[in-house]
């Protein structure tokens, strides 16, 4: 069988000299193939790339490569630069400067462009060239505001934008694509020097013919894309009719110049519920008309280019388009990327940083995109603006307690508790991922919430019991502790209060179980473990601190280590229990420990059974809100006293 050729991809560009990143150097952006996802401040220069790209992969471009040299570098005009390296080969493909020296020591300055014939054109880039999309939010106002008062006309943009490049079969077998067959109706127009005549006339006649016939092919099928896309990212709110196109004439006046084209008009006929809309921009909100923009333009890029072409680059390039979204409303927009745009390669731009943050958590670990940050920086030698440009990483779990800790250093509670939260969850599935967690079955595996991923790891604990080392449940259980007072609640919209110290439990908590699940290990005891921490609680203390993460922690190993104790020590005594098909839960086994106590803890061991039944809200019971906000260091040390022996080293169920 033959092997499925590598999609072609971008695997790095790089900028010299170009707008905001000043030469000498060459500034490296990686893409390792992937797609990217890109923070910038304001003036950070997230729009140097946007241009590059949209120049670079274009057959026309609108500006000289010289246009684009940074005004404080002082470098040549030659050291400008736009350079994109492929994934299918070493050579790269470069739009870049020259000097031509003439006779005299006259010189002049030239460009080299990869889509010019005249240079050698690279027909990556050509190709890319034809089904690229670039679009930003100034793109998306011509479909709305910029009609003014006037029915918004999409003709103008459809032939330039939209479906230039929608391919039509005309007589003989020909294929043109919109933007041609445009040009052509142009080109037939009579010129003001030109005397009238029936042949000219039938001429620009029939070229209108030619093109309404194409302009009516590629309208229908950009309309099904359209009301697809649109469902998606804002439901049935807003509705679209299909396009109504009259065709495009020519003017037959008497006089030259009253002689024009005719019905250039493309209106947008959209309904909010049953209502007609005659002027959407004066009455969708913004996340109705920004959706609508989106649906309009990716749409357009749906019906050009088919998924056939999978094996090409089909780039689509995105910088600020989702500012005039809620955050809410922007998810949608990920997921109309993921199941309409898998096989395109994506850049993603912001200047969001909390949409950047939750664009990456939402992304997750796929390892289908990559991240990067730019920020506003400065040559100190040179004293010119110079932003720097560092990777974010793709563990988005990680990322996101770092950003709830932020949160809470800025007493931000609430915010620090829903990254810790997303936190919880992508770190839940990488265990599940990590060691072969059955989880439920989804046809998207992302649907699964943190309900059914920790009962999923339970399960998987309990067929392993006897197989795992205790101080590992002692992690998990240390998660659970928090999963009713922050991990789950802040996945609803309005959540509880929620104190400082819970949220620094739960963020120590979750770092527990990413480091357990990054390295693969399932060492230490976990009495040991709660022992030290019960030391630090101590030690936080005596300082005046509020150790309530280590407490919590302490806890959580205690829990950990009596449970383990507790069903070995059953299984030596052959406790008899109901019979269940499945793992016993600690409550039944306790119940019938309860029952057999006077076999089990004859005299003088009944004063155990007594204690850790007087500790069993801590020991055996689901921990609730109040347990926890109740928890001392005393409490620590006396259910420690309890379970452990003389020395502290072994836990006295095990010496029964």
């Amino acid at each position: 069988m033959t092997a499925r050729p590598k999609p072609l991809r971008i695997k790095r560009l790089t900028l010299t000299d170009f707008r905001a990143f000043p030469g000498p150097a060459p500034v490296h952006f990686d893409f390792d193939s992937k797609n990217l996802l890109i923070y910038g401040e304001n003036g950070a220069g997230k729009s140097s790339i946007f241009h590059a790209l949209a120049e670079f992969f274009s057959i026309q471009h609108e500006n000289k490569l010289l246009s684009y040299k940074n005004v404080f570098s002082d470098e040549p005009k030659s050291s400008c630069a736009v350079t994109v390296e492929f994934n299918d080969s070493p050579t790269v493909a470069s739009w870049k400067m020259f000097t031509v020296s003439h006779i005299g020591n006259k010189k002049t300055i030239g460009e080299i462009h990869p889509a010019a014939s005249q240079s050698g054109s690279d027909s990556r880039v050509i190709k890319t060239a034809l089904r690229r999309a670039c679009l930003d939010y100034r793109a998306l106002l011509d479909t709305n505001y910029l009609h003014g008062e006037e029915e918004i006309n999409l003709f103008d943009i459809a032939i330039e934008k939209l479906l230039a490049d929608y391919p039509v079969t005309i007589a003989g077998g020909v294929v043109r694509n919109i933007g041609e067959l445009w040009q052509a109706v142009e080109r037939a127009k009579p010129s003001k020097e030109q005397r009238y005549s029936a042949r000219l006339l039938e001429h620009v006649n029939q070229a209108c013919v030619v093109f309404n016939n194409g302009f009516r092919q590629a309208l229908a099928a950009l309309h099904p894309h359209i009301c697809t896309l649109l469902g998606e990212l804002i439901k049935a709110d807003v509705t679209v009719a299909p396009f109504a196109f009259g065709g495009v004439t020519y003017s037959t006046a008497y006089y030259k110049r009253d002689r024009k084209f005719e019905g250039r008009t493309l209106n947008l006929e959209v309904s909010f519920r049953t209502h007609n809309v005659v002027r959407p921009q004066h009455f969708l909100n913004e996340a109705r008309l920004s959706a609508l923009a989106l649906s309009v333009y990716l749409a357009g890029r749906l019906a050009c280019t088919p998924t056939a072409t999978a094996n090409e680059l089909k780039l689509l390039i995105l910088d600020d388009v989702l500012i005039g979204l809620d955050h809410s409303n922007r998810f949608p927009v990920l997921e109309v990327l993921r199941k309409h745009f898998n096989d395109w390669q994506i850049v993603l731009m912001t200047h969001d940083r909390v949409w950047f943050e939750m664009g990456r958590f939402y992304l997750g670990s796929t390892n289908l995109w990559k991240c990067l940050e730019i920020y506003e920086g400065e040559d100190i030698e040179r004293g010119i603006p110079s932003p720097m440009v560092r990777p974010a990483g793709d563990k988005a779990a990680k990322a996101s307690l770092i950003q709830a800790k932020l949160f809470l250093n800025d007493h931000h509670i609430p915010a620090a508790a829903n990254y810790t939260r997303a936190a919880f969850e992508l770190a839940l599935k990488s265990f599940c991922e990590r060691f072969g967690v059955p989880v439920p079955f989804k046809s998207d595996p992302r649907h699964l919430d943190t309900d059914n991923l920790l009962s999923a790891v339970d399960e998987w604990f309990k067929s392993k019991s006897g197989k795992k080392n205790p101080c590992f449940v002692g992690i998990i259980e240390r998660v659970k502790l928090f999963r009713k007072v922050v991990l789950n609640p802040y996945s609803h919209a309005a959540p509880p209060n929620i104190a400082r110290a819970e949220v620094e439990g739960a963020i120590a908590a979750v770092k527990a179980l990413l480091n357990v699940t990054e390295k693969g290990g399932m060492e230490g005891n976990p009495l040991e473990a709660a022992q030290a921490l019960i030391i630090e609680v101590a030690q936080a203390l005596v300082a005046n601190a509020q150790p309530s993460d280590e407490m919590q922690a302490a806890l959580g190993f205690l829990r950990a280590a009596f449970i383990t104790s507790l069903r070995n020590f059953c299984h030596r005594k052959h406790v008899r229990v109901p019979y269940q098909n499945q793992s016993i839960e600690i409550q039944t086994l306790w119940k019938a420990v309860k029952d057999d106590r006077n076999n089990l803890f004859p005299p003088p061991n009944d004063r155990l059974f007594d204690d850790i039944e007087a500790k069993k809200r801590w020991l055996i019971l689901p921990i609730t809100d109040a347990d926890l906000t109740a928890l001392t260091h005393s409490d620590l040390l006396r259910i420690a006293g309890i379970l452990t022996n003389a020395d502290s080293s072994q836990l006295v169920l095990d010496a029964l």
